[in-house]
């Protein structure tokens, strides 16, 4: 009606109808932006979650002279189908030290896990390195594009108390013929473990402790990593951080600790069409406390991410954790946080740290393994459902 009104009386009195256009443009825009504000806390207020622990006699399917021991720190990724593909960590059998593996593992919802290759030594006589499977190592990063799993460095403990070595080498498996090959471009910039890397919307980013005022993005034509510049607020320096795709467009990386061991729990955003770090809920709020060794992945129903799990840095050492957190963005370019699960939860899975966290059919999310801090090792799988 005062749309009408301002029609009729522009007839008569335009310098009026113009102040009372640019007014109801105005309200309009601010309508929009409470509309949108609305939503997002709609959404944010009506996500349920809720924990579904696989069975074990339903997870496990031999194809191999071994089924998977329990294992903590491999790298996780999922492809479109929403098979889990699963490398490498720390694995424990009952009753013995844990080693650092290299075996190659898949799950799928119709029949759990398979073991599809075996840990070997890819040392070969006369200290000959195998070029057709990645040497054992935890704390490396992987993502799927299209029909290959791209593993990018990492850590090999070799014989306690040397420290080992940390990794530069790239390797991409076909996920078709469950193949590797080594790719001939080192990472750039050196060795790194505890690093991130995700598929936001068709480009694979990688982040590292180096990365400031950089990333580095894969280049599938010349397979490489390319330096990337970056503006904007940057995450400080960190490793054992976690990161997931919020959208087509938005990396969201969370938590981690530096180089000191000063574990933090902000948040921040890249826009892969701008390049630009934002800071995410770095307001006042509640929040995942302070962690590292936490999993993430993409929210099953709508723009953000999911983290759960890792470890606080206690008076007496590392606290883990089993908390589930949604970070919900809105249309404005902000997040906030909200605690979908407690510990408490029903069925809710131990706490660990150095699980895989990864999406699969139906909207759900698959929590697998992980470390109870010089307690125990784990096993399990837990399918963890999301929903609006």
């Amino acid at each position: 009606a005062k749309q009408r009104l301002c029609i009729r009386r522009a007839t008569r009195r335009s310098a009026t109808a113009s102040f009372s256009s640019r007014s109801a443009t105005a309200a309009g825009a601010r309508g929009r932006m409470m509309s949108a504000f609305l939503l997002s806390v709609t959404m944010q207020a009506s996500l349920t979650a809720s924990w579904q622990p696989v069975p074990a006699d339903d997870a496990w399917q031999r194809t191999a002279r071994t089924s998977s021991p329990p294992r903590s720190g491999p790298t996780a990724s999922a492809d479109q189908a929403g098979n889990v593909w699963l490398f490498g960590g720390y694995a424990e059998p009952e009753g013995k030290p844990r080693h650092v593996v290299n075996d190659l593992l898949r799950y799928d919802g119709g029949s759990g896990w398979q073991q599809l290759q075996e840990p070997i030594d890819v040392t070969l006589k006369g200290g000959r390195v195998r070029d057709n499977r990645p040497g054992p190592r935890l704390a490396t990063a992987s993502c799927v594009v299209g029909d290959e799993m791209l593993v990018f460095g990492g850590w090999d403990p070799q014989t306690p108390g040397t420290g080992g070595v940390i990794l530069d080498d790239v390797w991409s498996l076909s996920l078709t013929k469950q193949t590797w090959r080594r790719l001939a471009a080192p990472m750039p910039g050196g060795p790194a473990s505890r690093h991130v890397v995700c598929n936001v919307g068709g480009t694979v980013i990688l982040h590292t402790f180096r990365c400031l005022d950089s990333v580095l993005v894969w280049d599938a034509a010349s397979e490489t990593l390319k330096e990337q510049p970056t503006s904007g607020t940057p995450p400080s320096s960190r490793g054992l951080h976690v990161a997931a795709a919020a959208d087509g467009h938005t990396l969201v990386v969370f938590g981690g600790a530096a180089k000191d061991g000063q574990m933090v729990n902000d948040a921040f955003a890249l826009d892969t069409r701008s390049w630009e770090w934002r800071p995410l809920a770095a307001g006042a709020g509640e929040r995942p406390s302070p962690r590292a060794g936490a999993c993430a992945a993409p929210l099953p129903c709508g723009r953000g991410i999911v983290v759960c799990c890792g470890a606080e840095a206690g008076g007496e050492g590392l606290v883990p954790r089993a908390d589930v957190w949604a970070l919900t963005l809105d249309d404005s370019g902000g997040g906030e946080w909200s605690l979908l699960l407690g510990e408490d939860a029903p069925n809710a899975p131990g706490p660990r740290n150095a699980a895989t966290l990864s999406p699969v059919g139906s909207g759900g999310l698959l929590l697998h393994g992980g470390w109870r801090p010089f307690v125990s090792t784990y096993g399990d799988s837990h399918v963890l459902k999301v929903e609006a």
